[in-house]
């Protein structure tokens, strides 16, 4: 008994229809049609709207390599809500939308080392309690004090840290056990540090500080 694939195959109709199958089948890129380009470019535009409107977390000051790596990803979104082509979604728009949040997170786990802008905020909290105490009113010392051995302890804190900080700002947030290792040993220092103790005790005494009546 002959193969029936065999005779099916040499069977002039089948080969014809055969034929026009794999052409159709390359034609259209042997699948289901792709996604809309247009479709696909409102993506990466409704995605740079939101990184647009909450701006970059960072400081180029304290994190300048994951600052800058946040930027090129904004700036990506907003190119390909002009250029991207149906291939970029949804693949493309999905890598990049991970990344992004990854970088936001190690950024905002890093706020709590960040000295500068936690003096900067003291600084902004000083200002405000004098002001509810009204003009008239004299200095509170008790305010002036605190954040006097806070920019005391400030310039040390920031020296004891920086390389720990910079350390995990070199890492690409993807290196999951890299990025671990560093932020468990920008803990243990700043965890250690005397000087980093004394201003976050200031920090807190001027944030909480409840002035007498």
């Amino acid at each position: 008994m002959p193969p029936v694939c065999r005779t099916l195959v040499h069977a002039v109709p089948v080969r014809v229809a055969l034929a026009l199958l794999l052409t159709f089948a390359a034609l259209c890129g042997c699948g289901s049609p792709p996604e809309n380009a247009g479709d696909c470019r409102k993506q990466f535009a409704a995605e740079s709207h939101v990184l647009g409107k909450h701006g970059n977390p960072g400081s180029k000051d304290f994190t300048p390599k994951l600052t800058a790596r946040w930027d090129r990803l904004s700036d990506g979104f907003e190119r390909l809500s002009t250029s991207a082509t149906a291939k970029d979604c949804p693949q493309k728009l999905t890598a990049m939308k991970r990344q992004t949040k990854r970088v936001e997170s190690v950024l905002h786990k890093l706020d709590d080392y960040d000295v500068a802008r936690m003096t900067r905020d003291a600084e902004g909290d000083l200002k405000r309690a004098q002001e509810r105490r009204g003009p008239g009113a004299g200095p509170d010392y008790v305010l002036i004090t605190t954040f006097r051995a806070l920019q005391e302890a400030s310039a040390e804190a920031q020296k004891a840290l920086a390389p720990y900080v910079a350390s995990v700002d070199a890492i690409d947030p993807d290196k999951y056990s890299k990025l671990a290792a560093a932020m468990v040993a920008l803990y243990n220092a700043a965890a250690s540090n005397a000087a980093f103790a004394d201003f976050k005790d200031a920090r807190d005494t001027i944030k909480n500080y409840e002035p007498p009546e």
